[in-house]
């Protein structure tokens, strides 16, 4: 013969809900075990619920550690990102010195060249004059413009020109 399979189960009702009114058992011979059943579900229940704060103690633990260790890291980047702002704003203002002097420079460098320039210029038309003073002083006074013979052939052409 085949007995039929039970449910096992900690609760204290039994598995189909009712009580068994069997009369053959007595009410007073249940009433213990059923008093244990209750007793070992609550300590089950209370065994799991402390298992389980463990478990909740430690995982906020580690949070409140994860957490620190951000804020921490935080305060690190925003200390550094002050940093480079300031390694910037002193990068950019030399960087606006040196500029401000490269133009100073090249300013000044035009204004010289521009002067070096007119100097050379005023010194180019005074050697012609003078040089033409001079051959006309020494064409005049010894007839002949001396032994050079470059300043032989402009007299000479000027001359031609005259005639």
């Amino acid at each position: 013969m085949q007995e039929p399979q039970t449910k096992l189960s900690l609760s204290v009702t039994p598995v189909n809900g009712t009580v068994p009114q069997n009369p053959a058992i007595p009410l007073g011979l249940i009433a213990p075990y059923h008093q244990q059943a209750n007793d070992i579900n609550h300590m089950l229940q209370n065994q799991m619920t402390r298992e389980l704060y463990g478990q909740l103690r430690s995982l906020e633990e580690r949070a409140v550690l994860c957490v620190r260790g951000k804020d921490k890291i935080i305060e690190e980047m925003k200390k550094q990102c002050g940093e480079m702002e300031i390694r910037t704003r002193k990068a950019l203002a030399e960087a606006e010195f040196w500029r401000k002097m490269t133009n100073q420079k090249t300013d000044l460098c035009k204004e010289l060249a521009g002067r070096l320039l007119e100097i050379k210029k005023k010194e180019k038309s005074t050697r012609r004059l003078g040089e033409r003073n001079m051959a006309e002083e020494a064409e005049s006074s010894t007839g002949d413009n001396g032994d050079d013979v470059v300043h032989t052939a402009r007299t000479r052409l000027c001359k031609r020109r005259r005639l």
